[in-house]
């Protein structure tokens, strides 16, 4: 079973952790992480960092997901950032070009910095 985790992180206000483990396959997943993005819109969270440190699986229906999480934190003139990418799903998104889209970090602490209020 696979685990959705958001919490806002305790230093930097305007951030948002969004830890995901397992298989990101969408479907339902989907539902939750989009209902999870606007939640923490509506608490004025100007980015979201994705821990994906413990993904591991992604099918299309994930990275569908992820580029529809992006486009409704862009429309809420906030940022979406992705950490901690392991190496099967950076092969993932080099293949689909996405990497080149995606705002990428080495790890959630270099996510978190320049506060992006």
């Amino acid at each position: 079973m696979t685990e959705l985790e958001f919490h806002i992180h305790p230093t930097k206000s305007a951030f948002a952790i969004a830890t995901l483990r397992g298989h990101i396959t969408g479907g339902l997943q989907a539902v939750e992480f989009a209902s999870n993005i606007n939640r923490l819109i509506a608490s004025n969270i100007k980015c979201v960092v994705l821990d994906l440190s413990g993904v591991t699986l992604m099918n299309s229906s994930g990275l569908g997901m992820l580029v529809g999480g992006m486009t409704t934190m862009r429309k809420a003139g906030g940022a979406m950032r992705f950490a901690a990418i392991p190496a099967n799903v950076m092969h993932l998104l080099e293949i689909t070009r996405l990497n080149t889209v995606f705002d990428i970090y080495e790890s959630v602490d270099a996510a978190l910095q320049n506060d992006p209020s």
